[in-house]
């Protein structure tokens, strides 16, 4: 294999390359490692060594501090070495190969046992020699060093910037950053006026209890761009399969339409490339590195989710859960707003488990209404007789299950008399025209006060477990706390209601019920929801000729008035 003055003529290499991150430099991406492995492959000449196999691990990192992703080529190439069908291995640096001291071991163990050469920065070292082992473990050593220290700086610089209410990461939408034209120097951040109308119209929306859905498909129809910060995947199989006509596109402004027309040769490749077999995800990288126009991006739920929760929009810097910088760049959302949003969320959130979507329940009292055997949260259904509300909970053991039902239309009837006499009830209209600091000091102390309750309650089971309290005591002190707990989530459930009522609160009864029926229904049941405590009792064999109100019963939520 090897010739009398060159011990490495006629050896195969393996040439691997690796690039860590192209942030802010997309445009140079593979640049990096094509310029690595020319230098390999130019050593290898040198050397008489034949290449026979590239590895390259692109925007990935080698630290241990780096992302989870695992560098594919690397593990490959460790496999090469292990079969034997590489001889030595090529890199531009030792940081290239690791910045890990364990990975630096494995390495050198694998390419150790089965005699295979290391050759970077121009010096082959053989792994099974002490002094190429000594040499080889303090480049190791440096190289993590280095991104150690890299990481530290980073760290700093990062906590400096929060605590400075500097911004960190992408562009939002709604906002951009002015720079210093001669230093660079960032100066501050300021709102894009119609992207920032259009945030908070989102955060104004959900607070009044509309569904996500709904708000998304009006932005698509209505022709608003949509924030695209790159291709998906998704996208590319939705370019594929688009054709003219399609039932999506009755939610689409004609704008929308028109310019994936415009971009029929974009389609076109799209759908040869899936044809040949290459995956949708690569492919999307692959518009994303060309820079090719987002014309598939739309206005989905959670995107309306995440555009309402976000802290940002109430010019806060943040820096792992913690508010480092009041007043960072201007505000877009009121706080109150943003914490209706909050409530609003969670609450939808946690009723997930009896309808996921805030929109498609097709009856007011579906999730609004509970059981008044079980407590569950009754669901509808359709039979011959039409409509009605019935409890989804199954039978268990011996006890029977699916307790109580009724017609959806006299049960409605009865909780809207009830709730729009209470809607012009004048302490009502005192409960809810309170300022935004009254409201976010009450969410707080309600929030708080549940928390703190539940903490000791806990405390207390704790030392009945473990046999300091009896039975008796445990009993006595749950008869002082759980009122107190209940009392406190009543509290803050009431600060859930929407915001929509601030305007129809007060009113007179006539005027109540000409503005009821212009609520979207998500609205009028978020309002049922967050205002009332709705129980539907079983009605026994003569239920037919029982009036509603001996079936079921509501109760006003306490305010916190």
């Amino acid at each position: 294999m090897a010739g009398p003055t060159n011990p490495y003529e006629g050896m195969l290499g393996g040439s691997y390359a690796r690039k860590s991150s192209y942030q802010g430099k997309k445009r140079r991406k593979g640049e990096s490692v094509r310029e690595q492995l020319g230098a390999n492959e130019k050593e290898a000449a040198r050397l008489g060594v034949t290449i026979a196999e590239e590895f390259i691990d692109d925007d990935r990192s080698a630290s241990r501090h780096g992302a989870n992703a695992e560098r594919e080529d690397f593990e490959r190439m460790i496999e090469w070495i292990e079969s034997g069908k590489i001889h030595i291995a090529f890199a531009w640096a030792s940081t290239r190969l690791q910045r890990d001291l364990a990975v630096y071991v494995r390495l050198r163990d694998a390419c150790a046992k089965h005699g295979v050469l290391w050759c970077y920065g121009g010096k082959v070292y053989d792994l099974s020699n002490k002094d190429d082992r000594f040499r080889t473990a303090i480049d190791a050593v440096i190289g993590e060093r280095e991104v150690d220290e890299l990481r530290d700086n980073v760290m700093r610089s990062l906590e400096a910037n929060a605590a400075a209410g500097k911004p960190h990461g992408k562009n939002v939408y709604g906002y951009r950053r002015i720079y210093d034209p001669f230093t660079g120097a960032f100066v501050r951040v300021e709102k894009i006026p119609a992207e920032a109308a259009i945030v908070r119209e989102i955060s104004d929306r959900v607070a009044a209890g509309e569904a996500y859905t709904r708000i998304a498909r009006d932005l698509n129809m209505r022709g608003v761009l949509p924030p695209a910060p790159e291709w998906t995947w998704q996208q590319v199989n939705r370019l594929a399969e688009w054709r003219p006509g399609l039932p999506k596109d009755g939610e689409l402004h004609p704008a929308t339409i028109q310019r994936i027309k415009d971009h029929r040769h974009l389609q076109e490749e799209a759908q040869r490339r899936l044809a040949d077999g290459e995956k949708p995800l690569d492919i999307s990288r692959d518009f994303n590195e060309r820079g090719e126009r987002r014309i598939m991006c739309r206005w989905v739920a959670p995107t309306i989710v995440e555009f309402a929760r976000q802290t940002r929009y109430l010019g806060t810097r943040t820096r792992n859960g913690d508010v480092t910088a009041e007043k960072a760049w201007p505000r877009i959302v009121k706080a109150s707003t943003h914490a209706r949003c909050l409530l609003i969320i969670r609450a939808r959130k946690d009723s997930r488990k009896w309808n996921t979507r805030p929109g498609a329940a097709k009856n007011w009292l579906s999730g609004a209404m509970k059981c008044d055997v079980c407590e569950i949260l009754t669901g509808s259904d359709k039979r011959d007789s039409g409509p009605r509300y019935c409890c989804v909970q199954p039978g268990t053991d011996d006890a029977k299950g699916y307790h109580v039902s009724a017609e959806t239309g006299p049960v409605d009837e009865f909780v809207l008399g009830k709730l729009l006499d209470w809607l012009a009830d004048p302490k009502f209209v005192a409960a809810f025209t309170q300022d935004d600091k009254k409201v976010l000091a009450e969410i707080e102390e309600a929030e708080a006060s549940v928390a703190l309750l539940t903490s000791e309650l806990e405390e207390f089971y704790v030392e009945a477990g473990a046999g300091r309290l009896s039975a008796r005591a445990l009993s006595s002190v749950e008869a002082d706390y759980l009122p107190k707990i209940n009392e406190a989530k009543e509290r803050a459930h009431a600060l859930r209601a929407p915001s929509v009522l601030q305007g129809i609160a007060g009113a007179s009864r006539a005027d109540l019920e000409v503005a009821w029926p212009q609520l979207k229904l998500e609205q009028q049941r978020l309002i049922a929801q967050t205002l009332l405590d709705i129980r539907l009792k079983p009605r026994g064999n003569s239920g037919k000729h029982l009036d509603v109100s001996e079936y079921v019963t509501v109760r006003p939520l306490k305010l916190v008035a």
